[in-house]
């Protein structure tokens, strides 16, 4: 996100995975025959969803095809988070590619796309406060086009914020108008000097946590060792590792009491760098961790991703039209008063459908004690069915298992071919 020296590119095809998901259209102008409303175009989202680790793309031309991107991540059973928009402009300002983002309806085609082949789609847009009213609605259009978050990535570099205090507090006010109860996260240069120059407790006051860019390969220069070194921070004779960046990060971190959504370097690949990054993550209460970006990733993080997924207590768990929070915590065998702390919910009853909640997850935590209600579902004995909404790729990720391997189950040639009422092999 910082450093132009990582401006690579670089893709890995896995054909076998591709030929099986490649069905779903590409965005972009390919995809205007499919065009809907904003209405019927929202993305359905699902209980028991868990978090997955997610890759970070910037933009097409450096990061490749959207297609190979979808099937390598879906392969390794990762989540992308996607750039739509800098500032008050959408991506295709600065992506010449014909899949750029240029406003809300790519951002839905690209939605159900991802979606659509196992990837949960989440968005990040750099944020300048330049004009906090125009930047706080492309934000709002993008959560409300099927982004299951927004990243919002906070720097005092150039190119990057150029407002004030009082320009956070207006854009988040505004932000939190349009989107009440959207899940966004405020990504920050994490050395303890570049956190000094951003108005971070600003976006704590509206953001639900802090994604920190961990960039362990490229803050071990001179100058860095200097300013580390002039904020009391002094790494042992390891040097500039996951753990002296992270640990120096959340000494500051810590005061606005948010959880941290570490962002790795996808450049190294040194052992025992990537174990030691998820290690400290999941040390400092993380859930699961961001790789930084698709087009410079070793090949070999994802598979390290893959074996290594999120082992979070919780799972996300949207509310449907007559739930209450106290049937959801009875549903899942905790109490009112933790999902309501867990979810930052001062008023109990003020709660709204389609609302994500985290709530403790089966094996992680308590279990659920009743079947939860979204979508309805018969379900026995292996079975599933189709229910208005369903696409094979939620279905898939409910349980757990690859869009290509519930294809297979049932001898589908056509994914996207699902009707209502049909009765899905659950293998």
């Amino acid at each position: 996100m910082t450093d132009p020296r990582f401006r690579i590119t670089r893709r890995r095809l896995l054909g076998a995975a591709a030929g099986l998901v490649a069905a779903t259209a590409l965005p972009g102008p390919l995809l205007a025959r499919e065009a809907t409303s904003p209405a019927t175009a929202r993305i359905p989202r699902f209980a028991g969803t868990r978090p997955r680790h997610l890759a970070w793309v910037w933009q097409f031309r450096h990061d490749g095809d959207p297609a190979a991107i979808r099937d390598n991540l879906a392969a390794h059973g990762l989540g992308v988070v996607l750039k739509t928009h800098d500032g008050a402009e959408w991506m295709s300002r600065y992506d010449p590619t014909d899949h750029a983002v240029s406003g809300p309806k790519i951002v839905e085609q690209f939605a159900r796309f991802f979606e659509d082949g196992g990837v949960p789609f989440h968005a990040w847009a750099v944020v300048k406060g330049s004009d906090v009213e125009r930047e706080a609605e492309l934000a709002a259009e993008v959560l409300d086009a099927g982004a299951r978050s927004l990243f919002l990535d906070l720097e005092a570099h150039a190119g990057f914020w150029v407002g004030t205090g009082d320009d956070a507090a207006a854009y988040g006010e505004r932000l939190r108008a349009l989107q009440p109860s959207a899940r966004l996260s405020t990504s920050i240069d994490p050395r303890p000097w570049e956190i000094d120059r951003i108005p971070l407790a600003e976006f704590a006051a509206f953001t639900d946590e802090i994604s920190p860019q961990v960039y362990w390969g490229m803050f071990g220069s001179k100058a860095n060792l200097v300013k580390y070194a002039l904020a009391g921070e002094i790494p042992d004779e390891a040097g500039v590792t996951p753990t002296f960046v992270l640990a120096s990060a959340m000494r500051k971190l810590e005061a606005f009491g948010l959880p941290v959504h570490p962002i790795g370097d996808g450049t190294v690949l040194r052992d025992p760098a990537w174990p030691e990054f998820l290690e400290q993550s999941y040390g400092a209460r993380a859930d699961a961790v961001s790789v930084w970006r698709y087009g410079v990733v070793e090949p070999a993080i994802w598979e390290f991703l893959r074996d290594n997924p999120p082992r979070a207590g919780f799972e996300i768990y949207v509310v449907q039209p007559g739930d209450s929070l106290g049937r959801i915590a009875a549903r899942y065998g905790t109490t009112v008063e933790e999902v309501a702390a867990e979810n930052g919910i001062a008023n109990p009853n003020l709660i709204h459908v389609g609302m994500e909640l985290r709530v403790p997850a089966a094996g992680g935590g308590a279990s659920p004690s009743g079947t939860p209600s979204t979508p309805p579902v018969a379900a026995s004995g292996g079975t599933y069915t189709v229910q208005a909404g369903d696409t094979l790729g939620h279905v898939a990720e409910r349980y757990g298992i690859t869009t290509a391997r519930l294809q297979a189950a049932n001898g589908l040639s056509n994914p996207n071919a699902l009707h209502i009422g049909q009765v899905l092999i659950i293998p």
